[in-house]
């Protein structure tokens, strides 16, 4: 349990910090990544990006990934706790689109990670941000990373940061885990910028799919 005097001084920081806050409500997120991959993809790191781009507008954000032998927008509102995921397969023509329903919702939050953030009073500056680090804990596999956020800019919860508590502030540097896979994501650049036209919503072409197909797809059955 963390201490009452340190409670009361983050308190007080946070609230200091939010006065200069500044609330972006379109733009685009650069993302830096480097992977550790369970096992059994080690054979498969190479093909992982490096890169990852983020677009947000409003309360939505999708996170857009191209590799090698598909592409994905993996479209969130943390506010309406909307999700989907649009997969294209070039090698095989297909799109696929998943919506993901409630049960869907519940049923990845049980598998995935759940973070704890210890505030430390250590700070730098990045991308031109004020960072507090924090150690971040993941508490089902009890791995430990460092991890710098900022107060300074608001910015809606995207797929990598989703499962951050949102009162730590906006993640500029941090680790996640989940699945045995791990991912260190570095914010390369923000830019306050128009979003392109579309890019919340599918093309015609994208079949729509169940979370429970697509399961069984990756060969992961009604897990």
């Amino acid at each position: 349990m963390k201490r009452i005097i340190l409670s009361v001084a983050i308190i007080v920081l946070n609230v200091i910090i939010g006065f200069a806050q500044k609330k972006i409500n379109e733009g685009i997120i650069t993302y830096k990544v480097e992977w550790q991959p369970a096992p059994q993809m080690q054979q498969f790191a190479a093909m992982f990006p490096k890169e990852l781009t983020v677009y947000f507008k409003g309360d939505s954000a999708v996170t857009a990934v191209k590799a090698p032998f598909f592409n994905s927008n993996t479209i969130v509102n943390a506010k309406t706790e909307y999700q989907r995921l649009l997969l294209d397969m070039p090698m095989r023509n297909k799109k696929f689109s998943v919506i993901f329903t409630p049960d869907d919702i519940e049923q990845m939050n049980e598998h995935g990670p759940e973070f704890s953030i210890a505030t430390t009073t250590e700070n730098k500056v990045l991308n031109g941000y004020k960072a507090i680090k924090s150690t971040i804990t993941e508490k089902k596999s009890g791995k430990t990373a460092d991890g710098w956020f900022t107060n300074d800019i608001e910015i809606p919860q995207n797929s990598l940061t989703l499962f951050f508590n949102k009162s730590a502030g906006f993640p500029l540097e941090f680790s996640s885990f989940q699945s045995g896979m791990g991912l260190k994501a570095i914010v390369a650049d923000i830019k306050e910028t128009a979003v392109p036209a579309g890019i919340f919503s599918a093309t015609k072409d994208y079949e729509e799919i169940t979370f429970a197909q697509l399961m069984a797809m990756m060969g992961g059955g009604n897990r």
